[in-house]
């Protein structure tokens, strides 16, 4: 659909300044549902958690298109999956990726190279922030909007969430960065595939900005058809589309859909997870391990979340930290690997391999630790000042 198609589809514009990047709306490669409203009196989302929990599944055609600088990649996956919980099945169609199919009971992972005639096992557990579901973040979105009609023009403030951290300079460092309000935008609909959509756009309101993003927002199940966040990375302009088609919603999905039994003739790699014990703050963890824990500088509207030991054949410590859109963990472990990446940068004395995607990250070697510092829905600059913050501690040194 082309840009002429979409402006001829707007309505009027309702803008909204919000203390936050509103929701986690720009976490890629997820389909969000929220409430479809009873009247007009009722706002668009109002009751997004309820309608969420009552859907049972969804299938759907996902696209996604990563673009950074002149370079264009694209993944065409079927995906099917239980909102609210981790019962997830994406099987790869075009497009070059690890793993072609992923299946997630919710318990156990499965991970499967077709070409390789290998698959591989991964338990899975859940973690002390998992509770919090992408409904109720994008009902704040829309309460926050009160649009009760499409053709309705308002303006609202909303608190309580968390900023988009911004793309700091290289001299002020994340932790001085602003956390800037954004403005959150009603912009009419439009279509896609065979569906009308809502039209959000959320930017910061500053002209220095270098980040927007674009919400295509079914007006039936309210199913965020196409996200597009585009943004400003070491300079280079970076976007990336994940647009959903064929969508059908409570297509009556069994359990058998995420179960996952290999070829005859696969390998099978079976991963024994460390044990791991979490801890309410990285205070308690530096108490109960012998492994010195880093001290990351994050930018200010990041929370810490939990902090973890790992033991057995791979020993570590991790943190981790969140904001409403996005993720940020750090982790040190007893193992170490040939710096490789798509860049090298310096970390103190260190080469360091930065990664980029909708997961980012940044790692390098000190003496017998590896560090990692990777990011959901984080620029990789920002990561580099994180990682730039750790170092190497100096019992790794």
């Amino acid at each position: 659909m082309g840009t002429d198609d979409r402006a001829a589809g707007r309505g009027s514009v309702a803008t909204i300044v919000v203390a936050a990047v509103v929701a986690a709306v720009v976490v890629a490669g997820a389909v969000w549902l929220v409430a479809a409203p009873q009247g007009t009196s009722q706002p668009i989302g109002a009751d997004a958690s309820e309608q969420y929990a009552g859907v049972d599944g969804v299938t759907a055609t996902e696209t996604t298109v990563v673009e950074r600088g002149g370079r264009t990649s694209t993944t065409v996956a079927e995906v099917a999956f239980r909102p609210g919980t981790d019962q997830r099945r994406r099987t790869v169609v075009d497009g070059s990726e690890p793993y072609e199919v992923t299946v997630s009971n919710g318990s156990v992972l499965w991970l499967y190279d077709a070409a390789a005639a290998h698959a591989k096992r991964v338990p899975l557990s859940a973690t002390p922030d998992s509770a919090v579901t992408r409904a109720d973040r994008i009902e704040r979105l829309f309460t926050a909007l009160d649009v009760t009609q499409r053709s309705a023009s308002t303006s609202a403030s909303a608190s309580g969430v968390a900023p988009l951290p911004i793309v700091p300079s290289a001299a002020s460092g994340p932790n001085t960065s602003t956390d800037a309000a954004l403005g959150v935008e009603y912009d009419g609909t439009t279509t896609v595939g065979d569906r009308e959509a809502y039209v959000l756009r959320v930017a910061p309101q500053s002209d220095a900005a270098t980040y927007e993003q674009t919400l295509l927002v079914d007006t039936q199940h309210f199913l965020v058809l196409e996200q597009r966040t585009e943004w400003i990375d070491d300079g280079a302009p970076v976007s990336v589309t994940t647009t959903y088609t064929n969508v059908s919603v409570d297509p009556g999905l069994g359990d058998e859909r995420f179960t996952f039994e290999p070829p005859a003739n696969a390998t099978v790699e079976r991963v024994d997870t460390p044990e791991t014990t979490t801890y309410q703050s990285a205070a308690a963890l530096r108490e109960a391990t012998n492994v010195s824990v880093p001290s990351p500088e994050v930018p200010a509207s990041f929370r810490p979340t939990y902090a973890s030991e790992t033991t057995g054949e791979v020993n570590g410590v991790g943190l981790r930290y969140v904001n409403e859109t996005a993720r940020i963990t750090v982790a040190k472990y007893d193992r170490t690997f040939p710096v490789n990446g798509d860049r090298t940068v310096s970390v103190g004395d260190r080469n360091a391999a930065v990664t980029y995607g909708p997961t980012a990250s940044v790692s390098w070697n000190c003496g017998a630790y590896r560090y990692t510092v990777r990011g959901q829905s984080v620029p990789a600059s920002v990561l580099v000042e994180v990682a730039r913050s750790v170092g190497c501690d100096s019992s790794a040194a």
